[in-house]
């Protein structure tokens, strides 16, 4: 199994990383679907206890490994923030493998409004893929070696999926759009009822196009407000908002705190920049 020298000494090409943790890009082929493998080697001096996954609209699947344990969880769609330092400081390693929005579907055929806001045992929802990733990750002896390991897995799952396109194209119009797109718009650029853009991204998202958009929105402005110097009015304007009261209103809605209990208190939040 991996070390945390095994990704001090990693030599390759990295998304970011740290001296105990290390971020990595799928296979091209996987990009659209997942947004990167992340290898962590977790403790109280780099991640508090209090440290928190704010929402987003990604799933994640993480396999942690303790001191005499393996167990490998899925996490839905977040609409709620989640605490997740108090768990992983009770890991030795945390291998988790971030998906892109809607893009757990293709290798966990199930209907993603069924996972929002819940944790799941993987090995509940599929047990051979859970004990195929738990001994690759074991047997692992280089960073090199899982991530290829890794690619041919999810590869060769999605070798039987037919992406629906539709559904892509409007996520990733309304993310170039920072969330400022309204089911309607997507009606009448897609030539779908606004019921069916519900339905096929309550499937294959697990939200519905509105909230979807709201934590788009959120997060863009998440991004804003870790620049050096921010005024509140600016960002509210540059995501899109009505107005300072209106951005306000929203964050505090999907993240459950205020633009500036966010900012005094921004290194107890999780917010990857790699997904959405």
């Amino acid at each position: 199994m991996i070390t945390k020298e095994s990704i001090q000494s990693y030599q390759g090409i990295s998304l970011n990383r740290g001296s105990n943790f290390l971020y990595l890009s799928p296979h091209i082929l996987l990009r659209p679907y997942i947004a990167n493998y992340t290898i962590s080697f977790p403790s109280p001096q780099t991640m508090p206890d209090e440290y928190t996954v704010l929402p987003t609209a990604s799933s994640t699947l993480t396999i942690s490994v303790g001191s005499d344990t393996i167990f490998s969880g899925l996490r839905g769609v977040n609409t709620k923030a989640c605490n997740v330092g108090a768990f992983a400081n009770k890991m030795k390693l945390l291998l988790l493998i971030e998906f892109q929005p809607g893009g757990l579907y293709p290798f966990i055929q199930i209907d993603q409004f069924e996972l929002v806001d819940s944790s799941f045992k993987l090995d509940e929802l599929d047990k051979t893929f859970t004990t195929t990733l738990e001994n690759e990750l074991i047997k692992s002896e280089s960073v090199t070696d899982l991530v290829e390991t890794l690619n041919r897995i999810f590869i060769t799952k999605l070798m039987n999926f037919q992406t629906n396109k539709s559904v892509l194209a409007m996520m990733q119009d309304i993310v170039k759009q920072h969330g400022n797109k309204s089911t309607g718009k997507l009606s009448s650029e897609y030539y779908y009822s606004e019921k069916q853009i519900r339905r096929l991204f309550m499937r294959f998202v697990g939200t519905s196009p509105k909230m979807f958009s709201r934590i788009v929105r959120t997060n863009y402005a998440l991004h804003l407000l870790q620049r050096d110097s921010v005024y509140l009015t600016d960002v509210a304007v540059q995501a899109g908002f009505f107005d300072q009261p209106h951005f306000i209103h929203d964050f505090r809605m999907v993240c459950g705190l205020t633009p500036q209990e966010y900012i005094h208190n921004m290194s107890v939040f999780y917010n990857d920049r790699f997904k959405m």
